[in-house]
This record gives structure tokens, C-alpha cells and sequence, in this order.
């Protein structure tokens, strides 16, 4: 059984609107051993993510906004892993900027699926340091967002969307998925009539782990609108 070392997963939450602010800070802090701060103005949040990591950090990206890059290169430069969960209420001018980068919510959101994906990232923190094997010679290092062939040498790096699906994927082999569970725990909606980023973001994992391997033991495969990371016999 893996075990994490650290105590408590720690929390920023940026909201400037005081009713949400004193929901979300005492819905969270008290769940799951959750150790949360809570700023309401862009100086303050800036001044502590500069001195101290955060496991994860929750914002309202209305309110950030001009300022939304400078948070997060200070966010992805001071912490291993980058957990960012973004909330919006409206279209603003940088959405393009976070879409595949952090996890999104769109106001109204249910603060069950909030609590549920801080519960996956704490999960896939304790177990990030730990390496992989998706076959005896096929690496994957969630820490490092990597997988990597053990007998050739090659390297693919994974983006943020596909280190995390194949997380997803990992934990839940065998079992099929449907898509709306996927769209939750990936990108934070439940439902993506519109576009096919999923099947996009499948696609562009699979070739990257066909690239080092030709001959793969496993799968991830599509049938009948389940998804599933399924092991040959």
C-alpha cells in the first residue's frame, strides 16, 4: 500500500465574493483533512503563492483575469505538480489561455464535483512518485509527465490533459468508463456535445505510446461510448 508523507494537502482558494468565499472555505476545510487559506485580492494571493506551495489552488478566473498568466507561471514554477481548478461564471478575455491547462467549472457548479476532483488529485499526488508500468518495459512517471521505453531509451512528454487521463486511465484499467465520467474528472463538465476534444486527446496519447511501443500489450479502446484501458490476454 502507498502511503503519502505529507500530513495535510494544502489549499488557496482565490475568491473575492465573501458569501462563496465562507462556503468554500468551510465546505473544504472540512473535508478530507484538507488544510485551506482563502485570499479575496490579487496582492495578497500573489505575496503567499510567492513564499509557500500549494498542493492545489481553486480560483475564480473572472476576478484574476489580466493577471491569469502571471499566476500561472508562478504556480507551475513553485509547486511539482500542476493542480489548478478554475471557476467562471462568464467568457473573459484569457479563457483560451486555461482551457487545456487547468481543470474548469462553469458557475453554478455542484460543490460535489469540486470535493470529488480535489479528492483525485490528492489521490493522484500520493501516488505520482511512483513509476508505472504499463508493460515490463513501457514507463509511465506521472511526476515527471513522461512515459518512457526501457529497452530503446525513447522519451514522450505528456501534456497536463494526457498525463492526467492516462492517470485516470491507469487506475481504472480493465473497467469500462463512460464519457461523461471522463469529462468530469478531466476537464470538470459532464457533458461535450460540441467538440471531440476527448477523442482528440485519446488519439494524441495513443500515438505517442505507439511511438514507443508498435506492438502494445494493452489499448485504450472505444466501443459502444465506453472507454476503457484494456490488457490483452
Amino acid at each position: 500500500m502507498v502511503t503519502s508523507l505529507k500530513k495535510e494537502f494544502s489549499i488557496l482558494i482565490y475568491e473575492k465574493e465573501k458569501l462563496l468565499n465562507s462556503i468554500l472555505y468551510y465546505q473544504i476545510s472540512n473535508h478530507n483533512d484538507f488544510k485551506v487559506s482563502v485570499k479575496d485580492n490579487n496582492s495578497e494571493m500573489f505575496e503567499v503563492l510567492n513564499r509557500k506551495n500549494f498542493d492545489t489552488c481553486i480560483i475564480n478566473l473572472n476576478f484574476l483575469n489580466e493577471d491569469l498568466k502571471n499566476f500561472y507561471d508562478i504556480f507551475e514554477i513553485n509547486n511539482n505538480h500542476n493542480n489548478i481548478i478554475g471557476y467562471y461564471e462568464h467568457n473573459f478575455e484569457n479563457l483560451f489561455f486555461v482551457k487545456d491547462k487547468i481543470f474548469l467549472l462553469k458557475k453554478p457548479f455542484r460543490l460535489t464535483s469540486l470535493l470529488n476532483h480535489l479528492d483525485n488529485i490528492k489521490r493522484n499526488n500520493t501516488l505520482d512518485n511512483t513509476n508505472k508500468y504499463l508493460m515490463n518495459h513501457i514507463i509511465f512517471s506521472p511526476s515527471k509527465k513522461i512515459i518512457s521505453n526501457a529497452q530503446t531509451g525513447i522519451t514522450e512528454h505528456l501534456t497536463e490533459k494526457e498525463n492526467n487521463l492516462l492517470i485516470y486511465f491507469f487506475n481504472k484499467k480493465n473497467t469500462e468508463l463512460l464519457k461523461k465520467d471522463l469529462l468530469t474528472n478531466i476537464w470538470g463538465v459532464s457533458n461535450d456535445i460540441n467538440t471531440h476534444r476527448l477523442e482528440t486527446l485519446i488519439y494524441r496519447l495513443k500515438q505517442k505510446l505507439l511511438k514507443l511501443e508498435s506492438n502494445l500489450s494493452f489499448s485504450l479502446v472505444n466501443k459502444n461510448g465506453l472507454y476503457c484501458m484494456k490488457y490483452k490476454d
